[in-house]
């Protein structure tokens, strides 16, 4: 098989491809592009940014700096345990991130744990340490074979049968993080595991074999899931396998979010966290377990201790002003979080998302700078009288000008300014 004619409607991608070949031909050995972009182009998928490309002679940052000097690279980074080098690139508007290792083998001393590795110079033996038949399948890069496809461990059949299947029995217990791979590759391709594959997920997720892996290289994968447009399918599918068994997540509130338009970024402008907007929406303490990023452990516990009274002050708002006082306290993501723990069209939904499209596009003419001009304090107290002229606004005392303002703070000072 060859993946030229693949790769005709894909003119981006084919000139990487093409480039990265031509800089690897004064090097003595042999590139290839493997797993999943090889996998995606077999069946078509559209998206295809992620690339991994392995050669089998030379040092990956060697090679990088020789791209590094003749390419638009926005950014290398190397991991030192394994000397895997991570390109960013961004070409004719499009982005792609590249990994570039060399062959290797693997052996992982104790479960769960990274492995240990060995520069080798066989293609084989690198597929062979990968976790699933799928993702074995490589296409080369080498100027005398470009294009043709590599396939040892049967890859491609299992594509074509929609199976999922390991390469060997410890597989689960080598890296326990590939039972958050099958599901994801499962639920993505509308793949079936196959059945030995069956069993050996099952003895790992009974056995709790996650429990040998560091609490970061969970979240990591638990990211990856919330970075995809159908995660809820990911949630369903750790429930329905009892992966995580004192843990609930609310899937539905996820899935209203995901299958219908965001109220926020629908309306543009606003700053929103869409990973941190679904562990919200999945109301669980579970991932206070993790190291988050930076203040994602504060506002998680703040929503959850909070979100039931926010909601019932929404309810119970009266007026536009009223919403916008109250809405305009809790953040974006909370909001959205509470808009969608009931069905679209249901009361709090509405003025969430009333709030969103009519109160919060509302602006003041005058600034804060403005405000410090005019006498009043530095600090808190700046926002609280923004947010008063707003709501004067809102009822209607006064009009939406300049001028407007102006007086309104001059009676409320008692003086001109």
């Amino acid at each position: 098989m060859n993946l030229l004619k693949n790769l005709e409607n894909r003119e981006l991608l084919l000139s990487i491809l093409k480039r990265l070949s031509e800089r690897y031909e004064g090097f003595d050995g042999r590139i290839y592009l493997v797993g999943g972009a090889v996998r995606d182009l077999i069946i078509d998928v559209e998206k295809i940014g992620d690339l991994d490309i392995v050669i089998t002679s030379g040092y990956p940052l060697e090679y990088a700096e020789n791209l590094k000097s003749k390419e638009l690279i926005d950014h290398i980074s190397v991991e030192r345990i394994y000397n895997t080098v991570k390109l960013s690139i961004e070409y004719k508007n499009k982005s792609f991130r590249i990994d570039i290792n060399h062959t290797r083998t693997e052996q992982y001393r104790n479960p769960g744990n990274l492995p240990e590795i060995e520069w080798v110079d066989s293609l084989f033996f690198d597929v062979s340490r990968r976790d699933f038949s799928i993702n074995t399948i490589a296409m080369s890069l080498n100027g005398d074979s470009f294009g043709e496809v590599l396939d040892y461990l049967n890859g491609i059949e299992d594509l074509k049968n929609k199976i999922i299947r390991v390469l060997h029995k410890d597989s689960f217990i080598d890296d326990p993080i590939r039972i958050f791979r099958l599901i994801r590759y499962m639920k993505r391709f509308g793949l079936t595991i196959e059945e030995n594959t069956n069993a050996l997920f099952t003895r790992a997720i009974n056995d709790n074999d996650l429990v040998n892996v560091s609490g970061d290289r969970i979240f990591d994968e638990l990211s990856k899931c919330l970075s995809e447009d159908y995660s809820y399918l990911y949630f369903e599918a750790f429930e329905t396998y009892g992966i995580f068994k004192s843990f609930h997540f609310d899937t539905i509130a996820l899935k209203r979010f995901e299958k219908g338009p965001s109220l926020i970024t629908m309306q543009g402008g606003y700053s929103v966290d869409i990973r941190l907007l679904k562990i919200l929406l999945l109301g669980s303490t579970f991932f206070l377990k993790f190291n988050m990023p930076k203040g994602y452990k504060l506002f998680i516990e703040n929503h959850l201790n909070n979100c039931v009274k926010w909601k019932n002050r929404i309810l119970l708002t009266a007026s536009d002003s009223d919403l916008y006082r109250v809405a305009s306290f809790i953040p974006n993501e909370s909001l959205e979080a509470i808009a969608f723990s009931g069905e679209p069209g249901d009361k709090a939904y509405t003025l969430v998302n009333h709030y969103f499209t009519s109160l919060k596009p509302i602006k003041t003419h005058l600034t804060g700078r403005d405000l410090i001009s005019m006498g009043i304090e530095q600090g808190e107290q700046i926002g609280i009288v923004l947010g008063e002229i707003i709501e004067k606004k809102l009822q209607g005392s006064i009009e939406d000008s300049l001028e407007a303002e102006i007086e309104f703070i001059e009676m409320k000072l008692g003086r001109n300014v």
